[in-house]
């Protein structure tokens, strides 16, 4: 396995790779740390730089222009939460959608069980957990609530007044 960082001006994104395929992303490196000792139980990581093709993408983000994170994947999850990711993954760079409408789209009205699957996401940022929004609130995020904020703001999301406090 190898482990990345990349310096983005949130601060640093930890990013792991299993067999060339993303498989976990976090700014809380610890975190990072437990959950792959949770699912690469007898896995040992090499830090190693960032692809220049990654880091580009990365770069080109945090500019605040749109960008499809078009990389290898590896998520590791229940079929539920598979499914749910993929209605993530269909959300664009400045849109945001709701836990409700996730459920919909996937024929269910197991909200909770929806942002739980969202919040189980591994690879935040690149699967864009921060653009789902709670029906009157922003919702949680792993990284914080200030980050998926943030995160929203270099996205040029407009919130409801609600949304801000």
């Amino acid at each position: 396995m190898q482990q990345s960082m990349y310096r983005s001006p949130l601060g640093p994104l930890f990013l792991w790779f299993a067999d060339d395929k993303l498989v976990y992303t976090t700014f809380h490196e610890e975190s990072g740390k437990c959950w792959l000792e949770k699912h690469f139980p007898t896995a040992s990581w090499n830090s190693k730089p960032l692809q220049t093709s990654y880091q580009g993408d990365l770069d080109v983000y945090f500019r605040g222009r749109k960008i499809d994170f078009d990389w290898p994947l590896h998520l590791i999850g229940t079929d539920f939460q598979q499914n749910v990711w993929q209605e993530i993954r269909k959300v664009r760079h400045g849109e945001v959608t709701t836990y409700k409408k996730i459920g919909e789209s996937l024929g269910t009205r197991a909200y909770r069980a929806i942002g739980q699957a969202v919040g189980a996401n591994p690879i935040s940022l690149i699967v864009p957990c921060h653009r789902i929004l709670g029906t009157g609130s922003l919702g949680g995020y792993g990284g914080g609530i200030n980050l998926k904020r943030l995160l929203l703001e270099l996205e040029n999301v407009t919130l409801a007044p609600n949304l801000l406090a």
